[in-house]
């Protein structure tokens, strides 16, 4: 898939760029390649170690004098990821050393979880005092991103383990057709 513009994040407004990230993330979840580029300005750096565990776009522009922050080299599926269990969440995030284990059994902190996941407007997630609490432990433990008065959640949903993604170092869909014939 390819994203026809550039996600210019200076000028989008809030609500589109967590719709583009969370994008980016579930095409990452399901092994489709993404071919994007991004702008941001010096003061949106920050937002680059944040979504490096999705894959890096083809071209990062930096509006004024800052220098474009590393994206982490390709490979890295199953950085930053959430499973579904019964009433919980767990949450595996490699993203830097030690992994961190987190479990989410808190349904109010999964509810806000939850919405985030297509990018949603903090006000709809923070009406009530117990949830615009968990939004700040979300944003705290560094598994929601807030854009502006936006957030959007970062973990990857892993619902299988794409083996021919961490085989063959592309898309599920580069392992083949089931009548192609086999190769030694």
């Amino acid at each position: 898939m390819r994203l026809a513009e550039s996600a210019d994040f200076t000028v989008l407004p809030a609500r589109t760029v967590v719709r583009i990230i969370a994008l980016i993330r579930e095409c990452s979840s399901i092994g489709a390649r993404v071919s994007w580029s991004v702008t941001v300005g010096t003061e949106q750096l920050e937002l680059i170690r944040q979504l490096d565990h999705l894959p890096a776009p083809d071209e990062t522009t930096v509006l004024g004098d800052g220098i474009p922050l590393e994206w982490r080299p390709a490979g890295g599926f199953g950085r930053f990821y959430f499973r579904k269990g019964p009433n919980f969440l767990s949450v595996v995030d490699r993203r830097s050393a030690p992994t961190d284990w987190i479990v989410l059994d808190d349904p109010v902190a999964i509810d806000v979880f939850s919405c985030a996941l297509a990018g949603c407007a903090l006000a709809e997630v923070t009406g009530e005092e117990r949830h615009a609490t968990a939004v700040g432990d979300l944003l705290g433990r560094g598994l929601l991103m807030r854009v502006g008065d936006h957030c959007v959640t970062l973990p990857v949903h892993m619902r299988s383990w794409p083996l021919g993604t961490v085989l063959l170092g592309g898309t599920l869909a580069s392992a083949g057709t089931k009548d192609a014939p086999e190769r030694l």
